[in-house]
């Protein structure tokens, strides 16, 4: 995880909800991707895939910083996106006030500072967290024109789908949030979804 200490910049338009890739998405880091938006401006946008586990395990994370699980959940490192795999991002809902973090909606933060990640799981106190390696990344108007191809679907975020589902029901649930049955979803190659 890169220690340094900056600090992410942040916009308006999207973020703080969820892309949800549709099913004709023919990119493997995003088939039946959800992603959770933390930035969204005229530079671009940067979000966190939410619902597909990395392969490290999140011991060999904090191995190097000589830190042990002390949670009572399970730990899941998430594979954030295909940007940086070397990088720590980290969603949170408790404002811990360190540097290197950034509000991104209400009670919802993200942060790259090392020390966040050593006070999150150290103790269940600050509430829920999720930890990525990675991120998604679209250079400015990319995400605009994806939108308009019909690559993803927008919901409103739900706290619950964003850091307690388990992670293979979140892409159908987020696509129910917005009234939808994920089998009537129609894949341009396939046809219906099964």
């Amino acid at each position: 995880m890169d220690a340094t200490q900056e600090t992410i910049p942040i916009g308006r338009g999207l973020a703080g909800k969820f892309l949800i890739a549709m099913p004709g998405l023919q990119d493997s880091n995003f088939e039946r991707a959800v992603l959770f938006v933390c930035t969204h401006n005229k530079a671009g946008a940067l979000g966190l895939v939410i619902n597909q586990p990395h392969e490290a395990d999140m011991s060999e994370v904090l191995a190097p910083m000589g830190l042990e699980w002390g949670r009572p959940e399970q730990p899941i490192v998430f594979q954030g996106g295909p940007v940086a795999l070397d990088r720590g991002f980290m969603l949170y809902e408790a404002d811990l006030n360190l540097p290197g973090h950034v509000r991104i909606c209400d009670h919802i933060y993200l942060g790259t500072n090392p020390d966040i990640l050593r006070h999150m799981v150290q103790s269940d106190e600050h509430g829920r967290f999720l930890f990525a390696l990675g991120y998604s990344g679209w250079a400015s108007g990319q995400l605009e024109t994806e939108l308009r191809d019909n690559v993803w679907l927008v919901s409103a975020l739900d706290r619950t789908i964003l850091f307690d589902l388990p992670v293979l029901a979140r892409w159908e649930s987020a696509i129910r949030l917005l009234g939808i049955d994920p089998l009537h979803l129609v894949d341009p190659g396939r046809g219906l979804v099964n």
